[in-house]
């Protein structure tokens, strides 16, 4: 189960600027620290909370999503599938300045997970945690209620359900897939409403075009909006899916099949990025002159090929190929 620690600070800052502040304390000295305006009697038909971060935890960022109020110590059953936002001080593609201002959209009724909230009879408020980089820490877990007044909630339409899948396997949204670089990636998006899927690099160190995803560097974080329009039945749908980039696995391609015997044949001088293939002959019966490999007798050559690596783009190269000689 989830830890909430559930201790108010920073009275005196309320008092002072008339706003309520909201802080979260953990086992570690960083807490965050969140101000906000207004939090009571707000339209059941759409308002938008205005705040921003005094104080923010060091790490990973913090997702902020419109929920139901936790039971105990649990995380709550139901968050809505479109009022969330990811808040970091790095920078990560699709996220908000946790330095800048915050405005959170809320509303009188939300949907999560096919589940449709009355907020206007339930409880709730906007649910703090740390983002998908620290899935294993609940230490800034916090519940933050908030109140509508009476009337009519805004007809909630269901979000848009988008699966995007990578080589074939579906991407969770949120949690970080590995992206070698130039490795291939084939990209199909589908929504069950049948619009449309818009897919969009949200950062140069990758790009996205007629549904391949390409790393272009092997270290770093790369992420991949989705994005529907919405229509008369169904909401707008929209996120994005993070990357940790690898280094490339280097390959020779075109390499020889076979030798005949006391005829030289050239062996490939690069790797598929382009390094410098060094080659040894591991048998008697094989010379290797740079690329030039001659078989003097006839079964197999053995040959062990070679290329360095390259910091923050590929990894080395040492392959054994063992070659029939006719």
């Amino acid at each position: 189960m989830f830890t909430s620690k559930k201790r108010t600070i920073a009275l005196a800052l309320a008092i002072a600027t008339g706003l309520p502040i909201f802080a979260a304390t953990s086992a570690s000295a960083e807490t965050f620290a969140f101000s906000s305006s207004p939090l009571t009697n707000l339209d059941p038909a759409g308002a938008t909370i205005n705040g921003g971060f005094t104080k923010f935890p060091a790490g990973s960022g913090l997702y902020i999503q419109q929920c139901i109020a936790p039971v105990g110590t649990a995380r709550p059953a139901t968050c809505s599938d479109t009022l969330q936002l990811w808040v970091s001080s790095k920078g990560e593609p699709g996220t908000i300045s946790s330095t800048g201002p915050i405005a959170m959209k809320v509303a009188g009724s939300i949907i999560g997970r096919g589940v449709t909230v009355d907020c206007t009879t339930s409880q709730c408020g906007l649910f703090f945690r740390r983002d998908h980089t620290a899935p294993a820490d609940f230490s800034e877990d916090k519940f933050l209620p908030i109140t509508f007044t009476k009337g009519v909630a805004a007809p909630v339409l269901a979000a848009d359900e988008v699966t995007v899948t990578l080589n074939g396997k579906t991407l969770v949204r949120n949690v970080p897939s590995n992206l070698g670089y130039r490795a291939t990636a084939k990209i199909v998006a589908t929504a069950k409403s049948g619009l449309a899927v818009t897919l969009t690099s949200l950062t140069p160190d990758c790009t996205y075009k007629d549904g391949e995803f390409l790393a272009l560097k092997g270290e770093g974080q790369c992420a991949l909006a989705f994005a529907t329009a919405g229509n008369t039945t169904t909401a707008p749908a929209a996120g994005n899916f993070p990357f940790i980039l690898i280094p490339g696995e280097q390959k020779i391609d075109r390499m020889v099949k076979e030798l005949v015997k006391g005829k030289p044949k050239a062996l490939p001088t690069e790797t598929n990025f382009g390094s410098v293939i060094t080659y040894k002959s591991l048998n008697k019966g094989c010379v290797i002159e740079v690329n030039l490999a001659q078989a003097n007798k006839g079964g197999a050559c053995k040959v062990r090929a070679t290329a360095a690596a390259k910091p923050g783009m590929w990894n080395a190269l040492n392959i054994l190929y063992t070659i029939p000689v006719k």
